[in-house]
């Protein structure tokens, strides 16, 4: 994967400033359905296997109005999908800066946007960034 983003130029590496400070990573993954085969391009500033798989919500105790009260903390469903779905990591780069790293994602799905999937939603999070064959090629 570092070879396709070595030569892409990015004017403004610092543009997304909150990013700048979060590392990131980027990922290539091929997800298998029993009727269809797609590849998706992401971004993620948590780990891999919590932005597929999503993450619990976890409870904590906290003092309101001097009462004892659990506190829900955020959780999520990750991409949201089906059970049947099946998951492999193709590719995927690291980088320390976040701003940088969601631009390469950008770029990328530029590049690739006639090759996008535009059929139903298949996970509840993340259809707009699947594709219909392997536009990295790097899936062998």
């Amino acid at each position: 994967m570092q070879s396709l983003i070595s030569n892409i130029q990015v004017s403004k590496p610092n543009k997304y400033v909150k990013l700048k400070s979060r590392a990131a990573t980027l990922y290539y993954l091929r997800i298998e359905f029993t009727h269809l085969t797609v590849y998706k391009i992401g971004y993620t500033t948590t780990s891999l296997q919590e932005r597929v798989h999503g993450k619990r919500a976890s409870y904590k105790w906290g003092v309101r109005k001097g009462k004892m009260v659990r506190v829900r903390a955020a959780g999520h469903n990750g991409m949201g999908l089906p059970k049947d779905a099946k998951i492999y990591v193709v590719a995927t780069l690291a980088n320390a800066n976040g701003s940088l790293v969601y631009q390469w994602e950008q770029y990328l799905h530029t590049k690739y946007a006639l090759q996008r999937y535009t059929g139903v939603p298949l996970m509840e999070n993340g259809n707009t960034e699947l594709y219909t064959c392997d536009v990295l090629m790097l899936d062998s």
